[in-house]
């Protein structure tokens, strides 16, 4: 498959921007599959997309659940230095501003 090498086996989208639904299609392996986990995401759209396009991927919606997510990602940014700092940062300046 020449060319297609930037092809991804899973997409996900989680912007929460409409109409990015043919985007994350078009960037996954035929036979790969999609997780849509936005609130803008047109379910209609994307399947009428794929279809479209002659596209086969396997489509999966979350549904904004996931048990323990506090402990998951409380255990990411231990994990994590590099992400822990990124959060350190950002809400070290909101603290900053709420005082």
């Amino acid at each position: 498959m020449s060319g297609r090498d930037y092809l991804s086996d899973l997409s996900i989208n989680v912007v929460n921007v409409p109409n990015t639904e043919i985007a994350t299609i078009l960037l996954t392996k035929p036979d790969g599959r999609v997780l849509f986990f936005s609130m803008a995401t047109s379910f209609t759209v994307a399947a009428l997309g794929a279809e479209g396009m002659a596209r086969q991927v396997e489509m999966h919606i979350g549904n904004g659940y996931m048990p323990d997510h506090g402990k998951v990602a409380l255990q990411l940014l231990r994990d994590y230095p590099a992400l822990r700092a990124i959060f350190a940062k950002r809400f070290s300046s909101y603290q900053e501003k709420q005082k």
